[in-house]
């Protein structure tokens, strides 16, 4: 064989081989370039599910205090006018808010504690058998478009119909003894409403 085929044929299997190499060497990177694409669209996924499941979350945690908020409103003032439905919601707002008392909805309609054996709740319908602690107020019933008023209106509610340190209540056929130690404010309908005296950390 000459020389010339020769060296031809060593060009031409050097091209070859350089060939297959780089035909190898771009596969193997469109591998990774799809790889990691893959991975960066289950990271995406993967983050799209967990906002959803939060948002999900918040959406039920929020239906539930709503849920607590309208269930209060029910028992304490429902019959009456829609002021006075209000005035009940934003007591329990109000408290949500001070430090004094429970930083949610619910915890605030159900807290009660035990003295000398006996319960007493804060509000009195949470320690009467026969109310549903659990009971869906209807979203057309008037208690629950009082509570959801008073969340969307609180700021404007706190100034024209009870005050932010408006935190107690009672009804006007009972006299309990702390309210010799807190400041009327005003009475709606069947309840009497008082604000913490300003410095006073008693409840």
């Amino acid at each position: 064989m000459q020389l010339t085929t020769k060296v031809l044929y060593a060009t031409l299997v050097m091209l070859l081989i350089f060939g297959i190499n780089y035909q190898v060497s771009q596969d193997a990177e469109s591998g990774n370039i799809i790889a990691e694409l893959k991975q960066q669209q289950q990271k995406i996924e993967h983050q799209e599910q967990k906002r959803i499941i939060a948002q999900l979350e918040r959406e039920d945690r929020w239906m539930k205090e709503i849920g607590c908020l309208a269930r209060n409103v029910y028992y304490e003032a429902r019959g009456e006018s829609l002021q006075g439905q209000k005035a009940v919601a934003l007591v329990t707002l109000n408290r949500v808010e001070n430090p004094m008392f429970p930083n949610t909805i619910c915890k605030v309609v159900n807290e009660r504690k035990v003295v000398k054996g006996v319960t007493k709740c804060q509000f009195s319908w949470r320690c009467q058998g026969h109310a549903n602690p659990k009971k869906a107020v209807r979203q057309s019933h008037e208690s629950y478009q009082a509570a959801i008023t008073a969340i969307l209106h609180y700021d404007s509610l706190t100034e024209t119909l009870v005050t932010a340190d408006t935190l107690f209540f009672h009804a006007k056929h009972v006299r309990p003894f702390w309210r010799k130690v807190k400041q009327r404010l005003a009475q709606i309908d069947n309840h009497i409403f008082y604000e913490q005296r300003p410095g006073d950390q008693r409840r």
